[in-house]
């Protein structure tokens, strides 16, 4: 995955470990810090962290639009949306910033990687990256 996504995940499950300690009454801010550190520790498809990384050297690419699309995403986890998988993220922040929906074809390619990254970890013994 990307180093700058990791470390944004990172740093939002900070910034809602610090909320949910000044409102405990509000549990979300938990259940974002959960997901969002467990979303930093994934292992993104290739695929998919390259084109999120070319978002950030693409001229083309509006770099405010990327950085509040960004922000957005990573603000909506555990309000109102759980992804399971970092290249969920990826995907909507790609989709968001350039404009463009992913086809069912990308969504099951993606899904297929997915699949196989995760066969082949558990053959290996390894813990799969699916949640």
């Amino acid at each position: 995955m990307s180093n700058t996504l990791s470390f944004e995940l990172n740093k939002v499950a900070e910034w809602r470990a610090d909320k949910a300690k000044r409102h405990p009454e509000d549990s979300r801010n938990q259940t974002a810090k959960i997901l969002l550190v467990r979303l930093a520790e994934q292992t993104a498809d290739e695929d998919l962290s390259q084109r999120y990384d070319a978002l950030h050297e693409d001229e083309s690419v509006n770099t405010d639009r990327l950085s509040e699309a960004r922000s957005d995403i990573l603000g909506e986890v555990g309000f109102g949306w759980e992804p399971k998988h970092v290249d969920e993220v990826l995907e909507r922040i790609i989709n968001r910033t350039t404009g463009k929906a992913p086809t069912v074809s990308d969504l099951l390619e993606v899904n297929r990687k997915r699949a196989e990254a995760d066969a082949t970890a558990t053959a290996a013994g390894k813990p799969a990256n699916s949640v």
